[in-house]
């Protein structure tokens, strides 16, 4: 007889469970590289799946690992990256280097580095003591429709990138252009929304997703605003998020890519944003 639907969540929910008891007790320098690396392998990706299996031919244990991880739900897998980058922070500084490199490949194996990678990877750098933070402007308060224009030139540029992962994070087949177009439109969607408190003041361009480059350099400017400014500007963005998605329900990608930022950008999640993480709980960190 055919499992029933709340049969099948109740299963689903006790794998999650036990990868979390799992994952709650690797703690070496190369079981938390494996981890971490297994975290960061796009479901389905073969190529990108081969890389880790040659990544951790020497772990013990890893393919066990692997699996576990593979049974966590899609919103519990980002806040379990944020606890294994803190233990493997207080590995050796030849350990975090080797999983740094370890994650380029990993990242690079499927050809093309996903949008998503970009900001696993910056968060990396900045977990485990490869990048330097910016030092924050002061501010008496946490407006921010009268930002200098260098500032809100980083937030277009950084809107721009995040665009084409929220509300919906862009499809990789490109024999549909159709969808391809669509996604580019809810972007550009979220995009005018989430600058629109500085229309009135500012020529605000077109939504045009930054290079690597200009990523990084809106990054740090963002990162330099002042303490309570960067909490106004992730409300601001997950809150037009909402509104562009499907039913008012983020997508695991784009609630992951929102999530990254406010790692980025030290600022504590919106509360609509913790909301969707909280459906997870079973699999979530203690």
């Amino acid at each position: 007889m055919p499992e029933t639907p709340q049969q099948l969540r109740d299963a689903a929910r006790e794998r999650g469970r036990d990868a979390a008891d799992h994952l709650s007790r690797v703690n070496g320098a190369l079981g938390l590289q494996a981890a971490v690396l297994a975290l960061l392998v796009p479901a389905g990706s073969g190529r990108a799946g081969l890389a880790w299996q040659v990544e951790t031919q020497a772990t013990t244990g890893a393919a066990a690992l692997r699996e576990h991880i593979d049974h966590l739900p899609p919103a519990a897998r980002l806040p379990w990256l944020d606890v294994l980058l803190v233990r493997l922070r207080g590995q050796a500084l030849t350990s975090r280097q080797a999983t740094l490199e370890a994650t380029r490949r990993v990242m690079a194996a499927r050809g093309t580095v996903r949008p998503i990678d970009r900001l696993h990877w910056l968060l990396m750098r900045q977990r485990l003591g490869e990048a330097s933070g910016a030092t924050a402007h002061t501010a008496a308060q946490s407006d921010l429709s009268h930002l200098p224009p260098t500032d809100v030139l980083a937030v277009v540029r950084y809107c721009a990138f995040l665009s084409r992962m929220v509300p919906v994070e862009a499809h990789d087949d490109t024999n549909a252009p159709e969808v391809a177009a669509a996604d580019a439109a809810a972007g550009a969607a979220w995009y005018t929304s989430a600058m629109a408190r500085w229309e009135p003041h500012n020529r605000i361009p077109p939504c045009a997703p930054p290079d690597s480059d200009g990523l990084v350099q809106a990054l740090q400017e963002l990162q330099a605003l002042a303490w309570m400014q960067r909490p106004v500007l992730a409300r601001d963005w997950v809150t037009a998020a909402l509104q562009h998605s499907p039913h008012g329900r983020l997508a695991d990608s784009a609630a992951d890519a929102l999530r990254l930022s406010c790692a980025l950008l030290e600022s504590p999640l919106p509360p609509e944003l913790e909301r969707h993480y909280r459906g997870a709980a079973e699999a979530l960190p203690p």
